[in-house]
């Protein structure tokens, strides 16, 4: 779902959302806490259509304050985030320095990266410096760009890198985490380096 409001998808998703907006309280309690339980186990690409639907479900019962009502039972192996309370689903993102492990629910961070143990911690960490270099080629302002002789070429070869950092994001990294978490949903995606989630494979070939 984009951020931005000029984007057409943005009407379609709200379109969408409508069905879920119309659950009272407790279906929509209910609902969440069953997906939870069917997305236990698992690495979730961000793209991926059910991951799509429960976060429209999520900022729904986040602006209601669901989870503070406490009206269903989660699934015993979900934690509650510090940061507003829902079951911790945690969102392993390209901005991982920055903001650490984003809740799904709220969008603020969920746990920080000093906060993972090592040496998951350390392989994030080094990921996360990587993928800063990358992306930051999609950023580089006019005077940059003209003292490179082929910019086009650079920004290409970024977003060929990008690919091979997300692939191992949700392959090698993300699988990881369900040590400590029983789910987590990885970014599959790089829209200033026009890295669609299709040109994210993650199976060996």
């Amino acid at each position: 779902m984009s951020d931005s409001a000029d984007n057409p998808i943005d009407s379609l998703w709200q379109e969408y959302g409508q069905a879920i907006a119309d659950f009272d309280d407790l279906s929509l309690a209910r609902w969440m806490a069953q997906t939870l339980g069917q997305l236990e186990g698992r690495v979730w690409r961000f793209s991926h259509p059910l991951m799509g639907v429960y976060r429209l479900a999520a900022q729904v019962a986040h602006d209601r304050q669901i989870w503070f009502q406490r009206l269903v039972s989660v699934p015993r192996s979900y934690l509650r985030a510090e940061c507003c309370r829902a079951p911790l689903l945690p969102f392993l993102t390209r901005d991982l320095a920055d903001t650490g492990l984003v809740c799904l629910h709220c969008n603020n961070t969920a746990v920080s990266l000093e906060d993972l143990q090592s040496p998951i911690r350390q392989r994030l960490s080094a990921w996360a410096e990587e993928y800063e270099k990358v992306h930051d080629v999609a950023h580089w302002d006019e005077d940059r760009k003209a003292r490179i002789k082929d910019y086009q070429k650079v920004f290409e070869n970024a977003a060929l890198a990008a690919e091979a950092l997300l692939v191992q994001a949700g392959r090698d990294l993300a699988p990881t985490l369900l040590d400590d978490y029983p789910a987590v949903v990885w970014e599959d995606q790089d829209e200033c380096l026009d890295v669609r989630p299709e040109d994210i494979q993650t199976w060996s070939t």
